[in-house]
């Protein structure tokens, strides 16, 4: 008898070992997704990198949510983790530049490969993306009523407050100056901007069972991310572009219209291509047909609304969908100014007879480099002077404008035409 009971115990924890771990993998109450191949990832640098070599590791925290069909599967704000994989030298023509403001520092590109993904509670799962070069800073561009707009002066103090409101002030601070030399380090610097294409699907699993999507994406507004590459300067009236929904589209009563993953299809209307005199590219383009899950195609009417885009190219969306690439107005305003200093040493040569005053001059026309020549005599500043208004004269207005340059993965917002009954939605 007291051996049975013996043997009983022995199999029960035997039992108990066995199934404990089992039990411990089923996690109850969460759910898999899996992210298919195609889906990007929008991530920006919030520190800056110094570019030393290939291999070496960049982080970077996701701007955007991916969504899974209508389940977030990713929230904004989650770090991706990748690596160097690149290092490529820009051709000596467009050093041209760079070289006349006295930089002698060969430009040079990282290549970037992300291959880990890091959520907030320090889970990780690996991805394979393809290799990506970074954007500058971007910019949202959206068309607003002209009583909604922002005055000139408004636009001037956000530009003029936003790097104080950014953090690593000084590491940036000492970045500016390093970069200031003749030649000096390369960085990938804060705030650069990588959209980077998954090429394997990934599978997340959450330990909660995910929500679809908030209530505010009811709207009359689409967000999609474009699949084709748009150029003002090359795209050609007529050529067929895709895109892809980006975050769930629903009707008012939180019905389901076009999950993540959706593709849409339209063309491009007008490309004008940049000119000389400042003339700035422009390009339309409009989404006509979507396709459905079920297999079906479906006629929508749409107009671009907004556009996230590098900063520096300055975009600005129209009532009608047009999108313009625009010169600063301050920039236009301080070219001619830029005259008056050079100007006013011709009338009086005292007014650079100090070293600092030459350097000031010095510095506007090349640099550090022409800083430290400037100090030869007054005639010298002088010179550099007139050559750092020139430039700035040259770029404000003679020089081609920019061309409205769309990569692959831009986020757009199209306006959903209200018209169309079966997109009737509850506007937020």
């Amino acid at each position: 008898m007291k051996r049975s009971v013996f043997w009983i115990l022995l199999s029960y924890a035997v039992l108990g070992l066995t199934v404990i771990p089992v039990r411990a993998q089923e996690s109850p109450g969460g759910k898999t997704l899996v992210i298919e191949p195609g889906n990007d990832f929008r991530a920006a640098l919030e520190k800056g990198v110094r570019l030393k070599k290939i291999g070496q590791p960049v982080t970077a925290k996701l701007l955007e949510p991916v969504y899974a069909g209508e389940s977030l599967a990713v929230p904004a704000g989650a770090t991706i983790k990748g690596h160097v994989s690149a290092i490529t030298t820009v051709p000596m023509r467009k050093r041209a530049g760079r070289m006349l403001g006295g930089d002698f520092t060969p430009p040079k590109t990282a290549h970037v490969e992300f291959d880990q993904l890091v959520f907030s509670d320090g889970t990780t799962v690996p991805i394979h993306t393809d290799s990506v070069v970074g954007l500058g800073r971007v910019a949202n561009s959206r068309y607003l009523p002209a009583a909604q707009r922002p005055g000139s002066f408004k636009k001037l103090e956000g530009a003029a407050t936003a790097p104080f409101r950014e953090p690593h002030k000084l590491q940036r601070l000492g970045e500016a100056v390093v970069t200031s030399l003749p030649y000096h380090p390369e960085y990938i610097d804060q705030g650069t901007v990588f959209d980077t294409a998954l090429l394997e699907p990934v599978t997340v699993r959450l330990s909660v069972e995910p929500n679809a999507a908030p209530a505010q994406l009811a709207s009359g507004y689409l967000h999609l991310h474009l699949l084709t590459a748009i150029d003002s300067g090359t795209s050609l009236a007529g050529a067929p572009i895709e895109a892809v929904v980006s975050e769930p589209y629903y009707q008012g009563d939180h019905q389901l219209i076009y999950p993540a993953g959706t593709r849409i299809t339209g063309t491009v209307q007008k490309a004008s291509p940049t000119r000389w005199m400042k003339k700035n590219g422009s390009v339309v383009f409009a989404f006509r047909s979507i396709s459905m899950p079920d297999g079906t195609a479906k006629e929508i009417q749409s107009t671009v609304g907004g556009i996230q885009a590098e900063s520096s190219e300055g975009l600005e969306v129209g009532k009608e969908g047009e999108i313009k690439a625009t010169t600063s107005p301050l920039a236009r305003i301080l070219a001619p100014v830029s005259l008056i200093g050079p100007s006013r040493a011709v009338a009086d040569t005292s007014q650079v007879k100090t070293a600092w005053s030459r350097s000031g001059e010095g510095r506007s026309g090349f640099g550090l480099l022409g800083a430290g020549a400037a100090q030869a005599s007054a005639g010298t500043a002088i010179g550099f002077g007139y050559f750092g208004a020139a430039k700035k004269l040259y770029s404000a207005f003679i020089a081609k404008g920019s061309n409205v340059e769309l990569p692959a993965y831009t986020p757009i917002v199209l306006r959903m035409d209200s018209s169309d009954p079966s997109m009737a939605v509850a506007t937020p």
